[in-house]
């Protein structure tokens, strides 16, 4: 379960990272790099998501649902299911 000191954001960018990194380290630095292009991080993706989207399926296609899925997975003991179904979609 989330520790409840632990913000959605904080808990979508290390779920976001641990994803990427498990995949291709490169990856994750591509898509740090197209975030930072937006001055962002990845904690900003929560309000953002289609920056993060547009990365993913810029490096995967349409694989892409696959990483999606993976940190829908990641996110799945966070209390509030109405945040990660509205950065899901």
């Amino acid at each position: 379960m989330l520790d409840t000191n632990e913000s959605f954001e904080e808990k979508l960018a290390s779920s976001i990272e641990k994803v990427l990194l498990g995949v291709d380290s490169k990856a994750y630095f591509i898509v740090s790099d197209i975030l930072d292009a937006h001055n962002m991080t990845f904690a900003d993706c929560h309000a953002r998501p289609d920056v993060l989207n547009f990365a993913l399926k810029h490096l995967y296609g349409d694989s892409y649902v696959v990483l999606v899925e993976k940190i829908r997975k990641e996110l799945d003991d966070f209390y509030d299911k109405k945040k990660v179904d509205y950065f899901i979609e």
